[in-house]
């Protein structure tokens, strides 16, 4: 091996272990979301309230989770849906309908409240400007790792 392809070895090493603490990262951030948004929805569910009753609200529908593709091995922070609905009773219940982003400005409230409900804006504005830096972070780290891969195999 080369100077040159140790040396890109070692700041690909680097930016892997960086990565994977970014992604551990994201991972708490996700996880603290669900943690809050399941109290809530116990509180909802628990308050006895029936459909049609004036202080009724539904569950909870908009929900985070992290996603590594099998092929790039890029880690993703996408919201889903996780409305019940009679097809989903034969699915995996732990699957929910990913929501897209728009192509300009990502994930907006303008584009989810459409499958959310309203007291969930309070949790969406508290965590996705965090998943937003997150995303654009690991996008970049993700590019550079495979730059460095390349050229790494170009060298050897």
């Amino acid at each position: 091996m080369s100077v040159e392809s140790v040396s890109l070895q070692l700041a690909l090493d680097t930016i892997s272990e960086c990565y994977e603490e970014l992604v551990d990262r994201a991972q708490l951030l996700v996880d603290g979301y669900w943690s809050e948004w399941r109290k809530h929805n116990k509180m909802l569910f628990d308050s006895g309230l029936k459909p049609g009753q004036k202080e009724y609200q539904n569950t909870g529908r908009l929900a985070p989770r992290l996603k590594r593709s099998k092929v790039t091995h890029r880690v993703y922070i996408e919201w889903l849906d996780w409305k019940k609905t009679t097809y989903r009773k034969f699915q995996n219940p732990r699957s929910g309908v990913q929501i897209k982003p728009n192509k300009r400005e990502g994930y907006t409230w303008k584009s989810i409240s459409k499958k959310a409900n309203a007291w969930e804006k309070k949790f969406f504005d508290k965590y996705e400007p965090l998943f937003k830096t997150l995303r654009k972070a690991l996008a970049v780290m993700a590019d550079q790792i495979t730059m460095l891969k390349s050229t790494i195999k170009l060298l050897s």
